[in-house]
């Protein structure tokens, strides 16, 4: 977005035309107005209504590049109530986004927090920003145009801040993609050190790809992390600062998954010393019991990502069937589906050593042409499986392939939840 479309869509003719014309057809639109910034506004703000519902109802101004980069408001509130746990009312004065962005998180921020400073080294950005708070009702969010380096370099040493956000952009100026802290801009290492003197507690979010080992190495023994979900899809890696020693009533777990599914949010606290990679813990009964077992379940995605599958297990599905569940090749199994359960559940029909080229006869008997591949610590690809198989991936019949102590399977199974 250049400055002239944020004229034009900040202008009252501007407003009118795309409400006037928010529910309709964006090419029909451009054909009919011949106006390219109401256009693209119209387009950006039809696809907000699932992300950004409340920039949607403002008729907020969405670049989409901003848009992309954005955090849903979802995961925004998650992640701004769960942080709030670890501070006390007394210090929830001034918060600082050093990376605004389109707003969101900030927006987060600004609904706890009495005053809240966003930085956005974009000068258009910001104006965007500004006039953003301003039709969401956020009037105790100001907006600095300035980059993070200088901002930081610049703030008076006799005022703290209460809690300091940044969400460095993993994108070069010419749009490639970087993954190491160290080409993030801003540089987050080379600053944290300043950011330690000025702020009482860090936020850092980083790449959903980030290996949560490798935060205490990056950050110390005394970070915290959190690993946030949206329906089954890891969004967040976050590196917590200053949390460890905390006033609050609620103390700041070393590992926390949030998971939001269908709306709801749901947390799960580890210690840091629980998170493994073990993919087999044996039925505690009879191991050959595995073979019979009527359901798979499998886990919401950020129980892998923070190596908790089996620490969910023990602390938090164990206590309600603890004969019952048990864990192999990376799956749960059971008999009988316990009362809650974080993730997907599947009823298993049929389960065969895997032998790809009787698989693959018994998938044609049956007219089956294209299977979702499910796998973990096995051996092959879903592509290589499905070249096996004979078949493409896609349509809805769902197999496991799994890797156990006896050796390697596939399960057909029906979707329960």
């Amino acid at each position: 977005m250049e400055q002239r479309d944020f004229d034009i869509l900040a202008s009252t003719e501007g407003e009118a035309l795309v409400a006037r014309h928010l529910t309709d057809d964006p090419e029909r639109v451009a054909l009919k107005l011949r106006n390219p910034a109401v256009t693209q506004q119209i387009r950006m703000l039809q696809r907000c209504r699932t992300k950004l519902p409340g920039y949607y109802a403002a008729r907020c101004i969405v670049p989409q590049v901003a848009y992309e980069q954005a955090s849903s408001e979802a995961t925004a509130s998650a992640r701004t109530e769960s942080i709030l746990s670890g501070i006390p009312l007394g210090e929830r004065r001034l918060a600082v986004d050093l990376t605004c962005g389109l707003g969101v998180d900030a927006w987060a921020l600004g609904r706890s927090f009495e005053r809240v400073v966003a930085v956005e080294v974009d000068p258009l950005r910001a104006q965007i920003a500004r006039w953003n708070f301003d039709r969401l009702g956020a009037g105790n969010i100001e907006v600095v145009a300035d980059r993070a380096e200088h901002f930081v370099a610049e703030w008076p040493e006799d005022r703290t801040i209460d809690l300091l956000y940044i969400d460095p952009s993993r994108k070069t100026a010419d749009g490639k993609r970087v993954y190491s802290l160290e080409d993030s801009s801003p540089n987050i290492l080379e600053l944290l050190p300043d950011l330690r003197q000025m702020a009482r507690r860090i936020v850092v979010k980083l790449s959903p790809l980030f290996d949560v080992a490798e935060v205490y190495r990056r950050f110390g023994p005394e970070a915290c992390v959190e690993v946030i979900s949206l329906d089954g899809e890891c969004k967040e890696v976050l590196a917590k600062i200053g949390f460890s020693n905390t006033d609050a009533g609620e103390p700041t777990p070393a590992m926390r998954v949030t998971v939001i599914r269908r709306g709801e949010v749901r947390r799960f606290d580890f210690d840091r010393e629980i998170p493994t990679l073990h993919t087999t813990v044996p039925h505690p009964t009879d191991v050959s019991t595995r073979d019979e077992a009527r359901f798979l379940l499998a886990p919401d995605v950020a129980f892998y990502k923070t190596r908790t599958v089996e620490a969910y297990r023990t602390q938090y599905l164990a206590p309600q069937m603890p004969n019952d569940l048990w864990l192999d090749g990376g799956y749960l199994f059971a008999d009988e589906l316990p009362a809650e359960f974080t993730g997907k559940t599947y009823r298993i029909t049929f389960r065969h050593p895997y032998q790809p080229k009787v698989l693959a006869r018994m998938l044609r008997s049956r007219g089956i042409r294209r299977v979702n591949v499910h796998r973990r610590n096995f051996p092959y690809s879903s592509e290589q499986i499905a070249r096996d198989l004979g078949v493409d991936l896609g349509g809805t019949t769902d197999i496991f392939c799994i890797a156990t102590q006896n050796g390697l399977s596939l399960l057909f199974v029906l979707r329960i939840d």
